[in-house]
């Protein structure tokens, strides 16, 4: 089993499975469960996944300093606990506004534990590389193919059903995390985590201009992406006459090329897995293609296309963005880190309905979203090359330094 993976880093991606398939037990039937069971508005219901998507990004940002600070092990069972408590009271609490309440714990407990999971991912791998966000993207997208199949079987038994789904879940993963070595020399002697006793580190004005860079460039290729779930579908099912049905048979046609495309895009990575800008780079010019194609398309196969290109995009692009952020963090500061790029994945989730909505409505239709994603595609190279650019001159300026030191000793 750890012959391609280190044994710690399996744990973490056998646990981000069993997280993803228990949290996607519940995401897709919250706004059809508030609406249609519930009794609330679109607009209402809306504003509920607004806030829950809020505390998501606030609890992933403290997860990440509690990782820090103190431990992964901590941040991770504050985090579970929560996760395991909020979706028992979903069990037997659905009703309003309990649900509302319970949801947003849910979403506290998922910041955290996802920040800790992707600090992890890169603390329990020996080079901290891609190879271990890769394996963990992967894996959250097994759970959330599986997750709506099993969720779906049960919802036909009612929705308590789908609640207790995750909930055991949710207790499976608790006692599995557990089995992480958080004491091994991989985990505090060869990697950034902070250890008892040592100074924390502060990174240069190069390096934080340069991560911040990183994550407006995270943010600027997420908002268009973003749009394939939302308006995008409303043109596609309104406008282009793809039934629900295919254009949920795109979503899945998405995870099976994420988790079998594996098989071909890891030896085509390996071979420059040094050069995570040029990855990044296709991973946008395959989204910008597979907006092309989109705006183009008059017929289902074209969207069919489209979502290849932006799958393969993805594929390329998401896994190199955590990787950068590891290689950022000073010492002590990997966990915090991982939850500010996991709180702008969240940010864009959040914002991207909304905004595409409007430029849909006040400015030009359709046609004024497809361009928007063009220049927002655009602005996501320009930031990725200044961020280069800057994190080269920080990594050239210590090397200098570290040499000076060394010549007066």
């Amino acid at each position: 089993m750890t012959r391609w993976l280190p044994r710690d880093l399996w744990i973490v991606v056998i646990g981000m499975v069993l997280l993803y398939t228990g949290l996607s037990f519940i995401w897709p039937f919250n706004m059809i469960y508030m609406t249609q069971e519930l009794g609330m508005s679109t607009t209402d219901a809306s504003l509920v996944l607004l806030i829950n998507s809020g505390v998501g990004i606030v609890s992933s940002i403290i997860g990440g300093l509690i990782f820090d600070r103190f431990s992964g092990f901590i941040s991770l069972t504050i985090g579970t606990v929560i996760l395991v408590f909020s979706t028992a009271s979903l069990c037997f609490f659905h009703g309003f506004p309990f649900f509302m309440w319970n949801l947003w714990a849910v979403g506290i407990a998922m910041g955290m534990v996802f920040s800790g999971l992707y600090a992890a991912a890169g603390l329990t791998h020996p080079t901290g590389g891609r190879t271990g966000f890769n394996a963990i993207y992967v894996a959250q997208n097994i759970g959330v193919a599986v997750g709506p199949l099993l969720a779906g079987l049960l919802a036909k038994q009612g929705m308590s059903h789908v609640y207790i789904g995750s909930f055991v879940f949710a207790v499976y993963f608790f006692f599995f995390f557990h089995k992480i070595d958080w004491k091994s020399e991989k985990v505090t002697a060869d990697t950034k985590h902070r250890k008892k006793g040592t100074k924390r580190e502060f990174p240069t004005n190069l390096a934080l201009w340069s991560f911040v860079l990183l994550l407006l460039t995270y943010l600027l290729c997420q908002l268009p992406h973003v749009q394939w779930q939302s308006n995008l579908s409303t043109y596609m099912t309104e406008i282009k006459g793809v039934t629900a049905s295919e254009y949920g048979n795109l979503w899945s046609l998405n995870g099976a090329l994420i988790v079998l495309g594996q098989l071909i895009l890891i030896p085509v990575v390996s071979r420059f897995k040094k050069y995570l800008l040029a990855q990044i780079y296709i991973g946008i010019f395959l989204f910008i293609l597979s907006f092309v194609v989109a705006m183009n398309a008059s017929v289902y196969s074209g969207f069919v296309l489209g979502m290849i290109f932006l799958t393969l995009g993805e594929m390329f692009a998401w896994p190199a963005i955590p990787t950068i952020a590891y290689q950022l963090a000073p010492k002590g500061a990997a966990g915090l880190y991982q939850g500010l790029v996991n709180g702008m994945a969240t940010a864009a989730r959040m914002l991207a309905p909304f905004v595409g909505a409007i430029v849909v409505q006040n400015l030009g239709g359709i046609k004024a979203l497809f361009i928007g994603a063009f220049i927002l595609l655009g602005c996501a190279l320009i930031s990725i090359t200044l961020q280069q650019i800057l994190q080269k001159k920080d990594q050239q300026e210590k090397a200098a330094m570290k040499v000076s030191v060394n010549q007066g000793e």
